[in-house]
């Protein structure tokens, strides 16, 4: 008998995948847990979970034809007559839901009586939007005139965990959110003591009450004094190739022996960005302001242009080696699907089987925006500065000031990573929604190709299989990437769970 798992705020279900294809058995295919609801209010997410939904139940290597033939674009459904009960079953499982609606709630609350039973355990995961406690979202909030921090709804998102702890108490839940949550404060005091005494007290001082711990224990928890810290995961600890860093809490019902619980240990490991996309396909963006005819021309100009705005002499010999070296083959911008390379299955030996499906035979979702004219220069200089002096340049100090952008406080200083190149050699900075909006923080490191990462890209170093398709346009797919739990990380925290409940 499978664990339920229900997952609330689920986005394109990034801590939902982690779970349901953790195997406890290395290299087995045994997976101890099950999704029995996946809730999102965003449209597109949700069809994503729909589809995700649908693949996984089958067995593993043994999805239909008509999956890949969707993705690839060659059908409009991924189902068939054959397989339509599956389909409906998936729409039964992912549910486009906005927690906190009368009829919505009611819904949610349905499904979580029919697949949960009162003495058998199951798992809440999820993570409440995180716009009010990130540190970009409440620089922005600062700027809207009378915002009253007391009054935004978004500070108490949280309360839905409440009301599903204390009505239907699970024997553990988990909940992700971004490290802003330990700093943020309502009424000048901090929220995050009060979440963590809410989550304790779910079901009332008289009623359930939960451990909440971390996943990284290298104390006896007993005397362990938490301050919030404890609860930061780091990715890049976890065989991530990306310095994401999010508070997790898990949360334990009287009844679970904690002596039981394998949890996480940090490895000094360390995987970077060219170990997940260097293999992948080259791309080339699209032009915003301007017609381009023969792609190669245009890039080694750019490069040359960039290469003479410069008087640093590292960077521009950089340049002017990658304006020789571009190929007069035009590489494409890429789309839904496209052919792979020979080289586009080398990742790291841990995430290979994890990442790679053979019968994909192709790259999904490997498309890029389209960039100004003058953009290409600065991403062309900052990806061949970086490439020599192994950070990304700072602002006007370091950009030329011929590529400097019109941006009235440019020169300030507040503005040093606008234009930040994610370096070959290292994990990337933490994926965020903002790609759906540029791609400044997100620069390629291939000079040459002159934009910012794809979608598919983003959702490599985010850890999610390339047979993940992710539904909607292009910003709505960046959006999705974004805002997910690492997939990998997650099959990690379903281990230490899985460990608590399960002998």
């Amino acid at each position: 008998m499978k664990i339920p798992v229900v997952d609330i705020f689920a986005g394109p279900g990034g801590l939902g995948e982690g779970f349901s294809a953790f195997s406890p058995n290395k290299g087995g295919h045994e997976t101890p847990f099950r999704i029995g609801i996946s809730a999102e209010m965003e449209a597109n997410a949700a069809k994503t979970l729909r589809l995700r939904a649908f693949f996984r139940q089958f067995a593993n290597g043994h999805a239909p034809k008509s999956y890949y033939e969707y993705v690839q674009g060659i059908r409009d459904t991924p189902w068939t007559a054959a397989t339509q009960a599956e389909w409906e079953k998936a729409g039964e499982e992912a549910r486009q839901l906005t927690l906190g609606d009368e009829e919505h709630d009611a819904i949610l609350h349905g499904r979580i009586r029919k697949i949960t039973k009162k003495d058998e355990p199951w798992v809440l995961i999820g993570g409440p939007p995180c716009q009010a406690y990130s540190l970009v979202g409440r620089a922005r909030n600062i700027g809207i005139a009378g915002y009253k921090p007391e009054e935004d709804h978004r500070h108490f998102l949280y309360q839905h965990y409440l009301k599903i702890l204390n009505k239907f108490r699970p024997s553990i839940f988990v909940m992700e959110n971004v490290k802003g949550i330990l700093s943020s404060r309502v009424g000048g005091e901090l929220m995050f003591p009060r979440i963590l005494e809410d989550l304790r007290y779910a079901g009332g001082k008289s009623g359930e009450k939960y451990r909440v711990i971390p996943l990284i224990v290298s104390d006896d928890l007993s005397r362990q004094k938490l301050d919030g810290r404890e609860f930061v995961l780091r990715a890049e600890e976890l065989g991530v190739p990306q310095a994401r860093h999010r508070v997790i809490l898990l949360g334990l019902s009287a009844d679970i022996d904690i002596s039981k619980g394998k949890f996480l240990t940090p490895s000094i490991s360390r995987y970077t960005v060219s170990d997940v996309i260097a293999g992948l396909p080259a791309l080339r963006s699209g032009v915003t302001d301007s017609d381009v005819d023969e792609w190669w021309k245009f890039a080694r100009e750019t490069l040359r242009i960039a290469s003479d705005a410069t008087n640093d002499g590292k960077t521009r010999n950089a340049l002017l080696r990658y304006a020789k070296n571009i190929d007069k083959a035009d590489p494409g911008r890429g789309g839904r699907w496209m052919q792979k390379t020979a080289s586009s299955d080398c990742v790291p030996e841990h995430l290979k089987n994890w990442l790679i499906d053979k019968r994909l035979n192709g790259i999904l979702n490997h498309e890029v925006r389209q960039h100004m004219m003058s953009d290409f220069l600065r991403y062309g200089f900052a990806a061949a500065f970086a490439e020599m002096h192994g950070y990304s340049p700072r602002g006007a100090k370091e950009f030329p000031q011929a590529l400097y952008p019109e941006h009235k406080n440019w020169e300030s200083g507040k503005f040093v990573d606008r234009f930040k190149v994610q370096i070959f050699g290292l994990p990337s900075s933490t994926i965020t929604s903002h790609l759906s909006k540029d791609g400044h923080y997100f620069i390629h490191p291939d000079a040459s190709q002159l934009r910012s990462l794809s979608v598919r890209e983003a959702a490599r170093i985010q850890t999610f299989p390339d047979n993940y398709f992710f539904e909607g346009g292009r910003g709505a797919q960046f959006k999705q990437v974004g805002n997910a739990v690492p997939p990998w990380m997650a099959r990690q925290i379903a281990g230490v769970v899985y460990s608590l409940l399960c002998p």
